[in-house]
């Protein structure tokens, strides 16, 4: 027997309060390592405590949350010890992204390449400046949009998660000077631009390829400064909660908008520090 269908009104608030985490966690104002605290949750954004575990067991389905009985929610962390995980996803990645930029050199408008550009400008801008997360964040953004001028909603729903596992762990040094990391991203916006989808394919592939050599130079792969910062140093995990109180469920689907330090990339679990390699 199928089991019960829940009201319309609690799948609503199910899935808001599914799309404001997601927003949170894919923006990086939710860190690697943090605990989401249900009740406390729950609390913060006015709800009731079944909406939230429900919300969180689709979160865990697209691997953003990992639970654990008796202590809930936590947001996963990667390190050297997970390569094999960073390396198949970024394998996934390299399959499906040239793909993306195919679509979204065949299917964008203008508004979204102006949104492309916007993210390329922040990105040369805090790489200038040394900014680390905040290129960190340029870079996530670039390639969100980059995903969602796809069109293709399947796509989109496979290629974010996959994205996001991947900032859970970095790089370091060599393999992907940041500035050659934006220079890619700049061939693959014109020739998006110039809607020439071979072109747009042909060179996010060939990042990606350099992306998985470098995974594969042992020592290349360190703990996430993100991750360490918000956990809190070492090992201890800071809860998610008194970030989420700035937030509210009738802010909408798309941005997750945040008050206090999560936003804007001032101190909270994005912040990170100064010496943090971009993430690919």
């Amino acid at each position: 027997m199928p089991p019960p269908r829940r009201p319309a009104a609690t799948a609503t608030v199910e899935k808001r309060v599914f799309d404001l985490l997601n927003a949170e966690i894919l923006g990086l104002r939710l860190g690697p390592g943090e605990h989401i605290v249900t009740e406390a949750v729950a609390e913060a954004l006015g709800v009731s405590r079944l909406p939230v575990r429900e919300a969180l067991r689709s979160l865990a389905g697209r691997g953003l949350v990992e639970l654990h009985a008796h202590r809930g929610a936590f947001i996963p962390r990667l390190g050297p010890e997970d390569l094999d995980r960073i390396v198949e996803t970024v394998e996934a990645r390299a399959r499906l992204e040239p793909w993306a930029a195919e679509l979204a050199a065949e299917r964008h408008d203008a508004d979204q390449l102006a949104a492309l550009d916007r993210a390329l400008e922040q990105g040369f801008d805090a790489l200038e400046r040394r900014a680390r997360p905040e290129a960190n964040r340029a870079h996530r953004e670039f390639l969100r949009t980059l995903t969602l001028m796809s069109g293709h909603a399947t796509l989109i729903e496979v290629l974010e998660p996959l994205q996001y596992r991947t900032m859970l762990a970095f790089v370091s040094v060599v393999m992907t000077a940041e500035p050659e990391g934006w220079a890619s991203h700049r061939i693959v916006r014109d020739a998006v631009a110039d809607r020439d989808g071979a072109a747009a394919s042909a060179e996010l592939s060939r990042h990606l390829a350099e992306v998985l050599d470098a995974l594969r130079v042992p020592g290349n792969v360190v703990p996430s400064v993100i991750g360490r910062a918000a956990a809190g140093g070492r090992g201890g995990r800071r809860p998610a909660s008194r970030r989420l109180k700035a937030l509210r469920l009738d802010e909408g689907d798309g941005g997750g908008a945040v008050g206090g330090e999560g936003a804007g990339g001032g101190k909270g679990a994005a912040g990170g520090g100064q010496g943090e390699p971009e993430r690919h």
